[in-house]
């Protein structure tokens, strides 16, 4: 029977849903996100093989990427092993239309990560006597938290990962929190007891290998679930249930549900992904050798001295950089203060061991993930569900203390501020699928603007432009690739010097260059004496146009931006980049 939760909860689920889909092609199908125009590209070349046989073989299936010229290929092929069945099924196989699927389940499966938080908070809600809103405002929170909603609008692994992550988890809790309740010994003979906790156990297992063939950063979970499973076992052991059964077969139940997890794991992470792996027997679980150098050639990109242009930006960044861009931009201020608030109040229910374990897990993992050289904002993916549930937490217990101290009047006004202002940020960003990429609308202007045959520059490890929205043909344009990245050096800079007097406009597509160079002013004078000699027009060039799509709240009639170029690189280069256009004096 539906009650009023239920309602609030598929309303929840639909804005969700909508929030993730909406505008999912603003970009007009030009591919400007390099990981999903990377998926694309191997999933339009991959085949479905003939047999069950030759998928499994890393050796000769089809479906592997190494065999189909992608030998540097370092996510799991899981995700796009769905995407490519119903890109079939549905005829949507081609290179226009496999991300565009691929977005709209990237989106269903992050939607799907609201329902698992609701399931979850329900669980702490009967152990910890929480309120009963805190699951409908947990799941709420992550409906509008800004880097799901913007990794929804991508075909990528990362919302794929944190589903199967979190149902993995999900099932661990049910797993504890089984084996804790004592009410289940009036309701289950014994023989049922052993069924139900293998079976969670082992479907715990089964998401987590489900998550591992997305990513391999999956085992950063490892060790919150881990923990879970692991205690959940010793209180089997050593607590309530050892009456049931004698200490030597306890034992060995413990041991059988971690051998269900491990074994569900291997069998899910070897049907999700084979090619993680040397050859095609379940009984041999060597790593593939090509995949383990892929990885080490992954990491050699992180190398402070190699100045490897993507990874130039980390070489500024402090340790606390990750938390900065979670609370400017992961979720917004207002979000985050509830998060920790929460946080502080969960910390007082630490009898809970799960929460407790939650939040020591967070901690540390944000601890590591900020000493390292890269500090990308969707390695912490993970953490988005429970910040979402400890602002519910947060939330619901400072409305609760507000209402007990305040007039009616004053409480509603305030708690109304306090919405509008939790709110504010995701509304902004979600104003950015509501307009066309700012790459396309400067296309669309050069191409009204700037005269056919003109020299245009474009810096080397940006897209340029102008981007085909006509018929490039006709205008002629002549692109150089400028090699801003390098190291300066005189042969450098002689050799911009050269195409700077002999171009007629410099197009920079996004703040990569001068985003990330001018951060290193004693690595790149020269570089950033340039780009402060372009903004301040006293090189030879004039800025003309810039196109920016800042979160916004115009379409909504209200006269604000938030300009967000300060973030971190990818969060603005994919989706809303700052455009500028220099015309030679």
């Amino acid at each position: 029977m539906l009650n009023k939760n239920h309602f609030l909860l598929i309303g929840i689920l639909l804005l969700g849903l909508f929030l993730r889909l909406y505008g999912n092609s603003w970009d007009q199908g030009f591919h400007l996100h390099p990981d999903e125009r990377f998926l694309t590209m191997v999933g339009n070349d991959v085949k479905i093989p003939q047999s069950f046989s030759e998928y499994i073989n890393p050796q000769t299936s089809s479906f592997n990427p190494a065999n189909k010229g992608h030998a540097f290929y370092v996510y799991g092929t899981f995700p796009l092993l769905i995407n490519k069945i119903l890109a079939i099924f549905l005829y949507n196989n081609t290179y226009d239309m496999f991300n565009l699927q691929g977005r709209t389940l990237s989106g269903i499966a992050d939607m799907l990560v609201l329902l698992l938080i609701y399931k979850i908070c329900v669980l702490f809600e009967k152990k910890l006597k929480f309120h009963s809103s805190i699951k409908l405002y947990a799941t709420f929170f992550y409906a509008i938290a800004v880097l799901p909603l913007q990794l929804s609008h991508f075909f990528a692994v990362d919302t794929f990962l944190n589903l199967f992550s979190w149902w993995s988890l999900y099932y661990a809790v049910r797993f504890i929190d089984y084996i804790d309740d004592i009410k289940h010994i009036k309701k289950f003979t014994i023989l049922n007891f052993k069924f139900n906790i293998v079976y969670l156990a082992s479907l715990s297992g089964l998401f987590f290998g489900l998550a591992l063939a997305c990513k391999v950063s999956t085992l950063y979970f490892l060790p919150f679930i881990g923990s879970i499973l692991l205690v959940g076992g010793m209180q089997m052991i050593m607590g309530a249930r050892s009456k049931l059964t004698k200490r030597p077969a306890t034992w060995m139940l413990a041991l059988t549900c971690i051998a269900g997890f491990v074994l569900f794991s291997y069998l899910a992470l070897r049907l999700g992904s084979p090619y993680y792996f040397e050859s095609k027997s379940f009984f041999s679980p060597q790593i593939s050798t090509l995949f383990l150098n892929n990885i080490q050639t992954l990491k050699s990109f992180d190398n402070p001295l190699g100045y490897f242009p993507p990874a130039i930006q980390w070489l500024s960044k402090s340790p606390l950089y990750q938390l900065q861009n979670i609370f400017f931009f992961g979720v917004g201020p207002f979000y985050f203060i509830f998060s920790v608030i929460g946080l502080g109040i969960a910390l007082l229910k630490r009898k809970n061991f799960t929460l407790f374990i939650s939040i020591i897990w967070m901690i540390l993992f944000m601890i590591y993930q900020s000493v390292q050289f890269a500090k990308s904002m969707r390695y912490l993916i993970f953490i988005y569900p429970l910040l979402a549930l400890f602002a519910g937490v947060g939330l619901v217990y400072t409305l609760e203390g507000l209402k007990k101290i305040a007039p009616h009047c004053i409480y509603l006004f305030i708690s109304l501020c306090i919405y509008l202002c939790i709110v504010i940020w995701p509304l902004a960003f979600f104003s950015i699928y509501t307009k066309d990429h700012s790459r396309v609308a400067a296309s669309k202007w050069m191409f009204e603007s700037i005269p056919a045959k003109s020299i245009l520059l474009s810096e080397y490890w940006d897209d340029a432009l102008p981007l085909p929205v006509e018929n490039p043909i006709q205008k002629g344009y002549h692109i150089i690739e400028v090699h801003i990245f390098d190291l300066d050096s005189k042969e450098k800079w002689e050799a911009i010097n050269i195409q700077l007097k002999a171009a007629d406009y410099y197009v920079m597509s996004s703040n990569r260059g001068w985003g990330s160079l001018t951060t290193l002013p004693r690595q790149f004078p020269e570089t950033t004496k340039f780009y402060n000699d372009m903004f301040n027009g006293i090189e030879n060039y004039t800025l003309i146009k810039e196109f920016a799509s800042y979160p916004s709240l115009r379409y909504l009639g209200i006269p604000l931006d938030f300009p967000d170029q300060w973030a971190e690189e990818a969060f603005t280069v994919y989706d809303h980049p700052l455009v500028k256009i220099f015309k030679k004096k």
